[in-house]
């Protein structure tokens, strides 16, 4: 399953660097994308209006540099949340053996 939180950072920022080891004290699972090397990465932050880094989009939820307490906060939503992986395979069989109508 993919992280749900990605974070968006560039080599040498000392904000994406405080952000994902953060999230990696919090054991919080994230994607990062180097938008210095990955156009589609660059194409996102732009789209969202940023112009500073980090990003950090969580669901509809994104903000740019770092903020300490959201990723507290997503640490918490995170430990408290099902682990759906399950339901989400089962889900994939039940429609890959014809079960949808």
């Amino acid at each position: 399953m993919d992280a749900l939180i990605t974070v968006y950072g560039k080599p040498g920022c000392q904000q994406c660097r405080m952000t994902t080891r953060h999230l990696d004290k919090l054991q919080v699972e994230y994607t990062y994308r180097d938008v210095t090397t990955d156009q589609d990465a660059h194409d996102i932050v732009t789209m969202l209006g940023y112009l500073t880094l980090p990003v950090v989009v969580a669901g509809d939820v994104h903000w740019a540099g770092f903020r300490h307490e959201r990723l507290d906060r997503l640490a918490e939503i995170h430990a408290a949340a099902p682990d759906n992986a399950e339901h989400e395979q089962a889900a994939e069989q039940y429609l890959t053996e014809g079960g949808a109508a």
